[in-house]
This record gives C-alpha cells, structure tokens and sequence, in this order.
C-alpha cells in the first residue's frame, strides 16, 4: 500500500503538473492553428500527421498512442507512425529530470536533443517505399470541445497516473526480496527503468555522476518501458498493431537515444 501510494506521489507531483495543463492548452492551440498544405512529417517519414507528431513531442506518453488510436489510420499507417509517434515529454524531462534530479543546464539539454533526434532517427529507420498515406489532422475546434478536451486529458492522465503506481509499486516488491547490496545496485536501478520508467530515472541519478545519469536517462526514456508500454498499447490494440512491433520500434529508439547522448555528453560534458 506504501509503495503504490508512493507511485502515485510520484505521478502527482512530477507527472501531472507537467503533463495536464500542457496537453489541453496543446490541445486547444492545435485545433485552433490554421490549416497548412505542407506537412514535414510526411517529407520526412512517409506519413502526413504533423498535429500528431507535434502531439507526441509536446505532450509525452501516451498522447501520440492515443492520436494514433482516434484516427483513422489502418494497421499499417498506425504501426509506421509509432516510430515516431512515441516520446517522453520535454516538461517532464526539462522540469523533473533535469533541473529536479540531474540539476545541470547541458545534461538535460543533451537528454532533450537525444530524445528528439531518436525520434526522427527512428522514423527514418521505419520509413516506408510506399506512396504517403494521410492520417486524419485535428478537427475545427468549437466553444462545446473545451470540456470533452479536458474531459479525456484528465482521463488520459488519471490512467497514466494508475498505471506508473502499480509498476511502482511491483518494482519495490521486486526489489524488496533483492540483498541490499543489489537492491542499491546501478543496474537494478537500469532493470527498474526497463520496468517503470520513472522510478527507474530517479533510482539512477541517484546512484552515478551526471555524464552516466544523463546516458542511461537518455536510453529509458526513449524506450519507456514495460509500464509506457501498457499505456500505449491500450491505444493501439485498437488499431490491431502487433505488440512485437511496438517494442521493436522502442528498443532501436533507445538505441538511437543512448548513441546520440553517449556522443554528445563525450563532446560536452
């Protein structure tokens, strides 16, 4: 009970503030933008979604999962977009992980340029030869829309919240039955990460310096983890995407993410 009030401590103070008021003024602004005939997403990887794209990087996961879900993408336009469609959110990096844990201006802004260059990286990587497909851009936004906006962000968000306590809170049970000197262990605290991306950055910055926190930060949050993994399949089940696929996706964007840090903290930290 402890441990998954804890997970929901972490969600309310670290989670919510960043990702709640940011994903409905995104929102609102989104729909409110004038129409633009040229997309960037689809020069740069195949699919014209610049809304959904811009969705995911602003706001974090599950957003993009859960654009991807509401329009009406067949399985094949949906699987190529979560290549690109799938970030953490930079509030939440720049605001808990940098300035909260990592406290220093260049780690995070590395942390920040790995994760959006793993995003374009990636997408590149699953670009198809195919001729570009669209998927649907935001609709007219109308006075009516403001409460079923922030209606499903905070639905969204409370399922987000749910989801990061219960992996929390396995993550503590796991560990508890570990010997303190593993329990404390770097790479306990990476496997956490791999399990819930949360606990796992905040057990890790914890533990090494700054040039190894902002590696390993880099390589969890592109990836996300079993608990971000949940939280966007219960999206994109709807499409019919294959779970395979998904974590496929997110293990070559970690990837991405860890080279691009590794290089840069090398060049600047």
């Amino acid at each position: 009970m402890q441990s998954f009030f804890d997970g929901l401590t972490v969600w309310a103070y670290n989670v919510l503030p960043a990702l709640f008021p940011f994903t409905v003024l995104t929102t609102i602004a989104l729909k409110l933008k004038p129409k633009i005939k040229f997309s960037v997403t689809e020069k740069l990887f195949g699919i014209a979604c610049d809304d959904i794209w811009i969705m995911s990087l602003l706001c974090g996961y599950p957003i993009g999962a859960k654009c991807i879900a509401d329009s009406n993408a067949d399985k094949a336009i949906a699987t190529r977009a979560c290549s690109f469609c799938s970030t953490a959110g930079p509030i939440f990096i720049i605001a808990t992980v940098g300035a909260k844990l990592l406290q220093n201006a260049s780690a995070t802004a590395v942390i920040v340029t790995a994760h959006l260059a793993s995003s374009i990286l990636n997408g590149f990587l699953y670009r198809s030869k195919n001729a570009s497909q669209l998927l649907p851009q935001s609709k007219d936004f109308s006075a009516g829309d403001l409460g079923n906006t922030v209606t499903n962000s905070a639905l969204s968000i409370i399922s987000v919240g749910g989801l990061i306590a219960l992996f929390y809170m396995l993550a503590d049970m796991l560990k508890s039955f570990l010997p303190t000197h593993l329990s404390n262990s770097v790479a306990v605290a990476f496997a956490i990460g791999i399990f819930e991306m949360t606990n796992g950055v905040f057990a890790i910055c914890k533990l090494v310096d700054v040039a190894t926190a902002t590696i390993l930060c880099s390589g969890i949050l592109a990836l996300g983890g079993i608990c971000v993994f949940f939280q966007c399949y219960a999206f994109l089940g709807q499409k019919n995407v294959k779970p395979f696929d998904i974590i496929k996706m997110k293990l070559t964007q970690s990837a991405i993410a860890t080279i691009v840090s590794f290089t840069l903290v090398k060049i600047f930290l």
